[in-house]
């Protein structure tokens, strides 16, 4: 589903990733984890297409990619309605009434997105990222803003996209909220530096996840 070969990237004099490969098969829920700085949020940018390594090769045969940065790139000004609606035209949109029911959104519809709280902007931010009912699922730090409620419905929608593409899409997600996002993780990958230097390998036992994460404790003592 997805192919990340010995990609490099850099931001002026800074090295963000460093020859990182990382392939993902249909199915999985890979959770990136690192300090900051690791390369999380770059290499996901770049796993989007919103950013061009320097070197190296990324591919993927998703025909439809929802992605949630973590900043929102939404629009303040207007209403959650009107956010929806803009792209739901720009995906297929199928089914978005239902996605906002599910995410407990119905009743700010009509406010404009910059008076809601961050948790509420947060659940608009899952909404968009899953409305073109995608194959590959890109999620950047999604739970900084949710409290336990809006954890769940998104843990929810996690375990629906799979259910949906009868366990055929991809999901990769950024996160220092290992308690709660471990609820749906099939394999745990640690980056260092702008390397891969942990992976639990596909369909990770829990033992196994958990010596992954005793790895990432390890190299940000």
């Amino acid at each position: 589903m997805l192919e990340i070969r010995d990609v490099t990237k850099t931001f002026g004099a800074l090295s963000v990733l460093k020859r990182l490969s990382l392939s993902c098969g249909s199915g999985e829920v890979v959770l990136l984890v690192g300090a900051n700085g690791a390369g999380k949020s770059t290499l996901l940018r770049v796993a989007a297409g919103l950013s061009r390594p320097d070197s190296g090769t990324v591919t993927h045969s998703s025909e439809r990619v929802g992605f949630l940065s973590h900043h929102l790139f939404l629009y303040g000004r207007l209403s959650v309605r009107e956010n929806v609606k803009l792209f739901a035209a720009v995906g297929s949109g199928v089914g978005a009434d239902e996605l906002v029911e599910r995410l407990e959104l119905s009743k700010v519809m009509d406010r404009p997105l910059a008076e809601l709280s961050k948790g509420m902007q947060a659940r608009v931010g899952i909404a968009r990222a899953f409305l073109s009912h995608p194959d590959l699922v890109l999620l950047d730090e999604p739970t900084s803003n949710l409290d336990e409620k809006g954890t769940a419905l998104l843990l929810g929608e996690i375990q629906r996209r799979q259910f949906e593409t009868d366990g055929r899409c991809t999901i990769l997600i950024a996160t220092h909220d290992l308690h709660r996002m471990a609820a749906v993780a099939t394999r745990v990958v640690v980056l260092a530096d702008g390397r891969g230097v942990a992976d639990s390998g596909s369909g990770a036992s829990a033992e196994a996840i958990g010596h992954v994460l005793e790895r990432y404790r390890e190299v940000n003592r």
